[in-house]
């Protein structure tokens, strides 16, 4: 047997609820190794949440939350990566993700909207049985993804693609990880900021932030071996929890979206006034986040940040502007 050919299989990670970080990984280790456990983990993380999400949200709607996370994960994961996958593998990978992501994404919405009428009362039966028509048919997107993605093996081509990006020992391939880690935070990073610069009073420039906030967190998971722990421990809870205030808002921008789908349907004058009564309390709620979170992002908040970024773009290349990191078209 040719040994150059052969893996060393490490003990695959178990998957736990909440899997932010990767074990098995280090800054000294090959790009190709580190992408290789990463993609693993992240992959078949997505493996084991899909058949719980599609067969038993009954009984758990985390399945449905873990799949989400565990999706958006995988994602980052392949954009930081890509340089080690070829172009038709990465289009199809992205693609799948994208399929089951969309699909959790809606599920996932109905679902905290569900939670929040879960304890009845004063509740209209008629509103309640819509809410749940509603999230029975996003339901079967998942499922729907699930038998797609099942029948092809989906698991089997991830192990293949793994196979193929552990064998990237030359290029970009070969480098060790921490040399590389700027690299592949930069762009994530200059994106970041520039939503930041948006004119933030409005919802689409909000949401623009949370979603960029959240694929910064994501890569930051990834790359957090390659930096001093204060990266981590300090710097990564900033950032989750602006997308953590930015997904609260998102949550009531979808409740009002819900709202005025379901206001045309409403077939008495009680159930109207009361779907009206839910968008409004949605609206205040929506202004109260908004003004709430527009105080605390001042811009000493934002330079703060901003200084702490800079300051592992700048690692090992202090004679750089620092503005300049941030800014140049690279």
């Amino acid at each position: 047997m040719n040994e150059e050919n052969t893996r060393v299989v490490e003990p695959r990670q178990v998957i736990p609820a909440d899997s932010n970080w990767v074990e098995g990984i280090s800054s000294k280790q090959s790009v190709c190794k580190v992408a290789s456990r990463v993609l693993d983990t992240r992959l078949m993380a997505v493996c084991h949440w899909l058949p719980l999400a599609a067969e038993n949200s009954g009984e758990n709607i985390e399945y449905v939350h873990q799949l989400r996370l565990s999706v958006r994960r995988a994602v980052a994961a392949a954009r930081v990566f890509s340089g080690l996958i070829g172009d038709a593998d990465y289009d199809d990978l992205r693609e799948k993700l994208r399929h089951i992501r969309l699909a959790a994404d809606e599920a996932r919405n109905w679902d905290v909207l569900c939670g929040r009428f879960s304890n009845g009362g004063d509740i209209p039966a008629k509103f309640l049985e819509q809410i749940g028509i509603g999230r029975r048919k996003v339901q079967e997107s998942i499922v729907a993804a699930y038998q797609e993605y099942k029948t092809e093996a989906c698991e089997e081509k991830f192990e293949k693609l793994v196979l193929d990006v552990e064998s990237h020992r030359g290029g970009e391939g070969k480098r060790r990880f921490v040399r590389q880690a700027r690299k592949y935070l930069k762009p994530v990073v200059k994106k970041f900021f520039k939503a930041v610069e948006s004119d933030l009073s409005t919802d689409e420039s909000l949401h623009a932030l949370r979603i960029r906030a959240k694929k910064l967190g994501y890569t930051m998971e990834i790359l957090a071996v390659a930096f001093d722990p204060a990266f981590r421990k300090k710097l990564y809870p900033q950032i989750t929890l602006i997308q953590r205030l930015l997904g609260t808002m998102n949550d009531h921008a979808t409740a009002k979206s819900v709202f005025k789908d379901l206001l045309p349907k409403a077939k008495s004058v009680e159930q109207k006034a009361f779907i009206n009564g839910l968008l409004m309390a949605e609206e205040t709620a929506s202004d109260d986040l908004k003004a709430g979170f527009l105080a605390i992002w001042t811009p000493k908040v934002v330079f703060d940040l901003e200084h702490q970024f800079r300051a592992y773009l700048l690692m090992g290349n202090s004679s750089s502007p620092v503005k300049h990191i941030l800014t140049d078209p690279g």
